[in-house]
């Protein structure tokens, strides 16, 4: 991917201040790029079943840590397929690496990424003043494989809360990322996506629909798995106060963490399009720790597998504090102890494609 120069963002921002984000996002086509890469040539697995996984990274700042527990951690070794959010590409807070290309390089394995935003501050979370330059500045997600990935695309979600706008500024969207592989030499459709979290629960499903949608068209009478950070905190994340109101809430309303789907409408609308979100997704999991000031961790449901035409067994969420007691066959790494390498818990299924 290129690096685009400063005066052609410098015009962007400024075709954002005197219209609208979506209109400068128009005028970086290079935001729209793929990085594909397919270099390692692996056989079919053994057996009846595959194993996937779902990981939101935070932005990849803990690559080797990332890597540990790919490689040792029951639930998540051996995995073929793994699902990637929040990768950085080319920004100061994580050391101006392409952090896809890195943990593609540590674990052997293909991968697509596509762009999610091009981030406009430097720095991180609270802290958005740094010393230093960001790179490309991109920010997004990507889909690792096992096997050779094909026919990728990205799809862009409909705009339903302008980060332009944001103490965060950033152009762009949030997107769904297709690709195809083949498996036990059968086609299966790859669906990695991260919905909005400032936003309404209606506004989830209105992003969902288009994913759908798309799907059905792209993905016609092939198995088709869609994994990712959906976002489904049950809440309008767009309220700044709204996240410490439901640190309290959450206490006594236990079924936004057991049964998401009384609150956020899209999980009627996957299975209406012969999704299945239960088999894959262990009950009343947590797979998200926000920190709300002075309180705690808020702990939310929000990481998910939907498919149709595979099935699942043996789903598993695997805690992201680093602990060397969870990682049989690990040595060293005593200093990354306690340490949390993602503020996202990671999600894993074994899957079997239906005869």
């Amino acid at each position: 991917m290129v690096i685009i120069d400063e005066d052609r963002i410098k015009q962007a921002i400024e075709i954002a201040v005197n219209t609208t984000s979506l209109k400068a996002l128009a005028s970086l086509p290079e935001m729209d790029e793929l990085e594909l890469v397919n270099i390692y040539d692996n056989l079919n697995p053994t057996g009846d079943s595959l194993k996937m996984v779902l990981f939101n990274v935070e932005r990849g700042t803990y690559c080797e840590e990332i890597e540990a527990y790919m490689r040792y951690h029951p639930a998540l070794k051996e995995a073929e397929i793994v699902f990637f959010n929040e990768l950085d590409y080319g920004l100061l807070r994580t050391g101006n690496i392409n952090t896809a290309a890195e943990l593609s390089k540590r674990l052997q394995m293909n991968y697509v990424f596509g762009i999610e935003f091009m981030e406009l501050t430097i720095g991180y979370k609270n802290n958005l003043i740094a010393y230093g330059k960001n790179k490309e500045a991109f920010h997004g997600n990507a889909i690792m494989s096992r096997h050779k990935l094909y026919d990728p695309m990205i799809l862009r979600l409909p705009l339903v809360y302008d980060w332009f706008n944001d103490k965060q500024k950033r152009f762009g969207t949030r997107i769904a990322l297709f690709a195809k592989t083949m498996i036990y030499d059968k086609e299966i459709g790859l669906i990695c996506t991260h919905l909005e979290n400032r936003v309404s629960p209606e506004g989830r499903e209105v992003q969902m629909k288009v994913i759908l949608e798309q799907a059905e068209k792209q993905f016609e009478n092939i198995p088709v798995i869609i994994a990712g950070d959906m976002n489904t905190n049950t809440f309008d994340g767009s309220i700044p106060s709204e996240s410490a109101r439901m640190y309290e809430i959450f206490k006594s309303e236990t079924d936004r963490i057991n049964a998401p789907e009384k609150y956020e409408p899209l999980f009627k609308l996957v299975e209406s399009y012969g999704y299945d979100y239960k088999a894959p997704n262990l009950p009343g999991k947590i797979t998200r720790r926000k920190s709300i000031d002075g309180k705690g961790d808020l702990r939310m449901n929000i990481d998910w597998f939907f498919v149709k035409g595979m099935s699942c067994s043996e789903p598993a969420v695997a805690q992201t504090i680093f602990a060397r007691s969870e990682l049989p066959g690990l040595e060293g790494m005593e200093e990354s102890e306690g340490r949390q390498i993602s503020d996202h818990n990671a999600i894993s299924g074994n899957f079997r494609i239906k005869d």
